[in-house]
């Protein structure tokens, strides 16, 4: 692909001509839990089943009754209304393409080139991804023939849901049941770990919670009573993330935000961790016309070279779990 060359992530997991050979993830379906995908996306549409994609966030959900978000990103379940199923923010968009960004003379190729994506919306342009519309997301999945479901998100408004709190044990086990269903229905559930350097092992404090529109977190000590969901759901797959391991330059095998103490590692990319670059993150897709790509485009100061195209389609290079996680996911659907 035009881009392929910028994708050192790929080269380092051997998603390459060699490996497509083999498996290029046909057949399988792989749900991107997240902000929805920009439908128009020539390296996202191809691979979308736009008809099985949906939004669960709903009309009341308090991104949008603070004004944080629009009142069109609401699906309320009713999957007819695809013009909700639009990434407004742009991080949906770049999950999907790194699992399976088609091989057609456009930008990238991601892990699982012709797998097919079904966009489940729970997260809005606000960044909030509350968890009564993860859980619809998961059961959706469970019911839909979905393989796979990749979510590189923690379910609002806790990063820690403690079981001594009876709201957050209500919620935490909530988001179980849905996980349980989902996993029942044959759905393999894979998680980013998250961006806070900390250890889900060995947690201490929580300084984020409540983290909803109208609240004001609390520090707060937890323990092994407490969890990040989704990363430490039952039976889901967490992924921390990486840099580029074995390039000149580059000495640490777990890039410095990675939170650790889940199952897998894959490239999440490391801003100026190997080349002094931004180019050290992962190179995919995003909407032109997304909060995020007019967050760094044209010619961010700060990071000059952020941002990129191919023909009209643009691509930005991120960092975090969020990235790595859809490298796990995408190897999962070659898998199967």
């Amino acid at each position: 692909e035009p881009l392929a060359r910028c994708q050192w992530d790929m080269a380092l997991i051997n998603a390459d001509a060699a490996t497509r050979a083999r498996a290029t993830g046909a057949g399988v379906r792989v749900g991107v839990i997240d902000s929805g995908v920009d439908i128009n996306h020539p390296d996202i549409a191809p691979n979308l089943d736009l008809a099985t994609s949906c939004s669960f966030v709903r009309s009341d959900d308090p991104a949008i009754l603070a004004g944080l978000a629009s009142p069109t990103e609401a699906g309320n379940g009713n999957c007819t209304n695809k013009a909700a199923v639009q990434d407004v923010f742009g991080h949906g968009t770049h999950v999907a393409s790194i699992i399976a960004a088609p091989v057609n003379g456009i930008g990238i190729a991601g892990v699982a080139p012709q797998a097919t994506i079904v966009a489940l919306k729970a997260c809005t342009a606000s960044t909030y991804c509350f968890g009564y519309a993860v859980a619809d997301a998961l059961r959706y999945a469970g019911d839909h023939d979905i393989d796979v479901v990749n979510m590189s998100l923690f379910a609002d408004p806790y990063l820690y849901y403690c079981g001594n709190d009876a709201d957050q044990r209500a919620l935490m086990r909530e988001l179980q049941s849905a996980a349980r269903y989902a996993q029942q229905h044959g759905v393999l559930l894979v998680a980013a770990a998250g961006n806070q350097s900390t250890d889900l092992r060995h947690p201490i404090l929580d300084t984020i919670s409540p983290d909803g529109p109208e609240d004001v977190p609390i520090t707060r000590e937890v323990g092994n009573n407490c969890r990040v969901l989704t990363a430490e759901l039952p039976g889901v797959l967490t992924v921390s993330g990486t840099g580029p391991v074995g390039y000149p330059g580059y000495t640490t095998n777990i890039a410095s935000y990675s939170t650790v103490g889940g199952d897998l590692t894959a490239p999440g990319g490391d801003y100026f961790a190997a080349s002094n670059t931004v180019q050290d993150a992962i190179l995919a897709a995003v909407p032109p016309n997304s909060a995020l790509f007019g967050q760094l485009d044209p010619l961010n100061a700060a990071f000059p070279g952020i941002t990129t195209g191919s023909g009209a389609a643009t691509y930005a290079w991120l960092n975090g779990t969020s990235m790595a996680s859809p490298h796990v996911a995408g190897a999962a659907a070659l898998y199967l």
